[in-house]
């Protein structure tokens, strides 16, 4: 039969809900009722062009194929009378589906559940049926003529399910992460079960975390899971800590109870950091922290800032008590200058009176002695003088200036006035700075000065020059005088001490123990580079920038 014949069998196939179609036995489409246009958007006047002479299978989604043609085949072997399989069809119009048949929306894959069973002719004993299209016979059973498929729409179920299925894997993903969260947070977690309302050491502990371990030291095993509270953490029976975990578990109104200091046998000494908010089933979960090492390092720190305030509180005071000396120091100084040269200038004064009342008659030993007595004061003056200088460096604060130091070793040289034959050479190339000059005109007139007069000739040469020391300038005074033997190199830099006898020497000592304090007082060092018989070279390094307290 190629049609359905019969006027009430067609009006039924026409106007039924469910989606109708008939199949060859081969699985070839034949016909289609209007239910199938409705869910698949395929007009049964395009059949010849859409469906005609095309496979079932070709109708529904690639993967499912192979589900249809087993069912299929179950039909047309006769092994089953009905099969029953949900497959994928393309619906291209999605909008015709929802009947806005005005508006065409791109379509999408829906569900369809089949029931399918095969058609054909029943004939009896040895009657063959001959005439029937691939009507063989299967013992003494019409094989499959056609096959009648009707489906409904359970795209809407199948989608439910999908996202069911979704949200069941999200939920089992969340719960999974949840778990791995717990089990990697770096605070610890214990979770304790009230078993009666009325009784706080009923608590029990059912899940513990690995940080609750790590910080009390206790395994949370299966030996401790499951054992009450006084069990677990013995000294805390007797304090108020069951009671507020079993108030939370009954209010569900979380605590917290701030520093919990804890010791048994098997945790030590230790302060923890505790927080406990309420769980379902009259549970209380516990979140803490072992914050002993933070607690003694916050000791430390104070004790550290009381220390710090006590020495600052000392250094205050030994200050104050500085600068109460420093002015009994710079009293000390206007004292012995005024003081102390008023009788040094008048045993001068009397000295050169005696010397000119006497006047020739002065016998020659006398008048020898008189000399001696006046340079005898002259140099009592150069020491008060030099111990004054001395007493003031690094304590008088010094204005800060533009110095050209080519130019203020000329005004030097030019203030010395050295003797004839002696010539002071001045590197090219000095550097100018912002620098104390009057300390600089201190160093540069004392180490030219002290070349030319420990010089063993009439004659010589004072060489100067520097050189770029990054944040340093390292300037050089060199001389070709009778050098210094090296056992002396730090003697000559100690106040009051000369390589030769005053009697021999006029000097009062003080020079280059004042060079040193000036150098080092800047932030700068000083050296000397000699040898007998091959004269001297003093190196000193004096800072580019000004000091940032006094620049």
């Amino acid at each position: 039969m190629s049609q359905i014949e019969t006027s009430g069998l067609s009006r039924f196939f026409d106007f039924a809900a469910d989606i109708m179609c008939v199949l060859s036995a081969e699985g070839w489409c034949y016909q289609i009722n209007p239910a199938f246009e409705r869910a698949l958007g395929y007009d049964q006047h395009e059949l010849p062009g859409k469906l005609y002479n095309r496979h079932f299978c070709e109708l529904a989604h690639p993967d499912d194929c192979a589900a249809i043609q087993s069912a299929l085949n179950k039909l047309i072997s006769r092994q089953q009378t009905t099969v029953s399989f949900s497959s994928r069809h393309w619906c291209p119009w999605e909008g015709q589906l929802a009947g806005a048949l005005s508006e065409k929306l791109a379509g999408r894959w829906r569900w369809l559940e089949w029931h399918a069973s095969c058609g054909g002719n029943q004939v009896g004993g040895n009657q063959a049926g001959r005439d029937q299209v691939n009507g063989d016979q299967i013992d003494g059973v019409a094989a499959c003529d056609r096959i009648y498929c009707v489906a409904r729409d359970v795209t809407r179920r199948e989608e439910q399910a999908d996202r069911s299925s979704i949200s069941l894997a999200k939920a089992e993903a969340e719960t999974l992460l949840y778990e791995h969260t717990v089990h990697n947070m770096q605070v610890g977690l214990n979770i304790w079960r009230l078993e009666e309302a009325t009784n706080a050491n009923s608590l029990r502990l059912i899940a513990a975390n690995p940080a609750a371990h790590e910080f009390t030291g206790i395994p949370m095993t299966e030996a401790i899971v499951g054992k009450t509270i006084q069990a677990v953490f013995p000294a805390l029976i007797g304090t108020d800590i069951p009671q507020k975990y079993a108030d939370v578990a009954l209010t569900g109104q979380g605590q917290d109870l701030g520093e919990v200091h804890y010791e048994d046998s098997r945790v030590k000494k230790s302060i923890f950091s505790v927080k406990a908010f309420a769980l379902p089933g009259q549970c209380v979960g516990v979140a803490f922290e072992n914050i002993t090492e933070k607690k003694q390092a916050n000791l430390t720190l104070k004790q550290q800032r009381n220390d710090l305030i006590r020495v600052n509180t000392q250094l205050t005071d030994t200050l104050k008590l500085l600068e109460q000396r420093n002015q009994e120091l710079d009293q000390f100084a206007y004292v012995t200058s005024h003081d102390l040269k008023a009788p040094l200038r008048a045993i001068a004064n009397l000295a050169t009176w005696l010397e000119e009342d006497l006047g020739t008659t002065l016998p020659a030993a006398n008048r020898e002695q008189l000399d001696l007595l006046k340079s005898r004061i002259d140099r009592m003056e150069g020491l008060i003088n030099g111990l004054l200088e001395y007493s003031r460096v690094g304590r008088i604060q010094q204005s800060y200036e533009r110095v050209d130091v080519a130019e203020l070793l000329s005004d030097i040289v030019d203030s010395i006035l050295p003797i004839e034959g002696f010539v002071v050479e001045i590197a090219p190339d000095m550097p100018v700075l912002k620098t104390t000059k009057l300390l600089l005109v201190q160093l540069f007139s004392n180490l030219i000065t002290n070349a030319i007069k420990h010089h063993h000739r009439p004659t010589g040469t004072v060489k100067v020059s520097a050189r770029d020391m990054g944040d340093f300038y390292e300037f050089s005074v060199a001389d070709d005088g009778p050098g210094i033997d090296p056992v002396y190199h730090e003697k000559i830099f100690t106040i009051f001490q000369t390589l030769k006898s005053r009697d021999d020497l006029e000097s009062t000592g003080i020079g280059l123990s004042l060079v040193k304090k000036i150098v080092t007082t800047e932030g700068g060092s000083i050296t000397v580079d000699s040898h007998l018989k091959q004269g001297a070279v003093f190196r000193f390094t004096w800072p580019k920038y000004p000091h940032p307290n006094l620049g």
